[in-house]
Parts: structure tokens; sequence; C-alpha cells
């Protein structure tokens, strides 16, 4: 596992979206938990936990691999059909009223 700091030694290709998110998440089998998704790109992501052990759980060592599921609670905004016959939806997390929206 590389332990350089991020921040300073940025990897990744693609843009990374700051999320600054709570979420809850399972990783591997294990149990969800609270968590907060720091950034997201099509390349992959940072998550912040107060508890590494919980992710070591449900980490494949062998591969250097995890299977996330991210659990998101939201309220739907709105809804629009498209021509195609699709539907594009606008989802609102349920955040503090003083923090910033998305969109």
């Amino acid at each position: 596992m590389d332990n350089d700091d991020a921040s300073s030694d940025d990897k990744r290709i693609a843009t990374r979206m700051d999320m600054g998110l709570p979420i809850q998440a399972r990783v591997g089998e294990g149990e969800h938990i609270d968590l907060e998704m720091v950034d997201i790109s099509a390349s992959g992501m940072q998550i912040r936990s107060p508890d590494f052990d919980v992710l070591k759980r449900g980490f494949d060592a062998q591969h250097n691999s995890a299977t996330f599921e991210v659990r998101l609670i939201a309220r739907l905004a709105w809804a629009r059909p498209e021509d195609d016959g699709t539907f594009v939806t606008g989802w609102e997390f349920d955040r503090p009223d003083d923090e910033p929206r998305i969109g």
C-alpha cells in the first residue's frame, strides 16, 4: 500500500471532484460504517475514516483491493423526461441548511 501524502503527490490521471460528503459504506462483507467521501474521479476516490481497522477487515490484501458499497440518502428534487424515453432526475442530499448545495 502506498503511504505517500496524496495531497503533495497527486498520481491520478482523471480530474478529481471535491465532495466532502458524509456517506455510509460497506467494505467487503462488513457492516455499513460512517465515512466521508473526500473526493472522487473516474479513476478512484479518497475516503476518510475514523477507524482504519474497519477498512482493513474488508480489504483483500492478496489482491490489494476492496469492494465498496456506498449508501447515499437523498430526496427526489425534480424529474425530466428525455426524448429517447429515459428520465433525468435531480436528487438532493440531506445536508445542514448552512452548507452549500450542489447545483
